[in-house]
């Protein structure tokens, strides 16, 4: 059934907040995609923060991991040589002593909503995002191959920043491979923004600030992850 909807502003829908004593324990991530240093103009990395600032007037506990600050080896592929070699724990993890994924995968497994940010890159997500999605192989083989469904019940959304219209391409694809997973995806699953063909990166932030679609989105996509999320947590 769809959320409520409790008036109009700026003529885009704005979705009754969830129930904060259901809320209260849910657990979030937010996993950055992002190249730019700590400290910069990310403008997804800081919709994100916004976002996990939100969840957490619901009572909930969040959890921030920016994959550029991690050691990701590359998935190797063990899959196409022999499907039952591509097991959890994920074997670049076992093979290299510096591998920091499993840091990602144990957050996964006990967050409730996961909350991923990426830029636009060249009509798709970032380089990060895709490293992190091909890593990932490993749980969803754990029920494809093994009958393991180690993701159930968990929410996810996503943020996309950029300057080329790719939005829909981006999510199309992330959204594909996040229900090969097991996540569910809520009514409003998606914040983003995207600039001028001009590519002028300078007043963006100022953009997006101003922008009351975007804003909204954000707020909405919170209340709707949380709704589904409780759903699924409480029955």
């Amino acid at each position: 059934m769809p959320a409520p909807l409790v008036g109009r502003k700026f003529g885009v829908n704005v979705i009754d907040p969830p129930d904060r004593e259901r809320c209260r324990g849910v657990r979030v991530l937010g996993i950055s995609g992002s190249s730019r240093q700590e400290g910069s103009l990310s403008k997804s990395e800081r919709l994100l923060k916004r976002a996990l600032v939100k969840y957490e007037t619901f009572g909930c506990t969040t959890e921030f991991i920016r994959l550029k600050d991690l050691k990701i080896y590359h998935c190797e592929g063990n899959y196409s040589e022999d499907p039952s070699q591509c097991i959890y724990p994920c074997m670049s993890t076992l093979k290299y002593q510096d591998d920091q994924m499993q840091t990602v995968y144990d957050a996964i497994l006990r967050s409730d909503i996961l909350i991923i940010a990426s830029p636009i890159r060249w009509n798709n997500h970032s380089a990060l995002i895709q490293k992190f999605v091909e890593r990932m192989n490993c749980i969803e083989n754990q029920y494809s191959w093994f009958g393991n469904r180690m993701i159930k019940d968990k929410v996810a959304g996503l943020i996309i920043i950029g300057h080329v219209d790719g939005i829909q391409h981006v999510a199309g694809n992330l959204f594909n491979f996040l229900s090969w997973l097991g996540f569910a995806i809520p009514d409003v699953a998606i914040t983003s923004w995207v600039g001028e063909n001009d590519e002028d990166t300078t007043r963006d932030w100022e953009k997006i600030e101003g922008n009351p679609y975007t804003q909204e989105d954000l707020e909405n996509m919170v209340h709707s992850s949380l709704r589904l999320a409780c759903s699924l947590k409480n029955g």
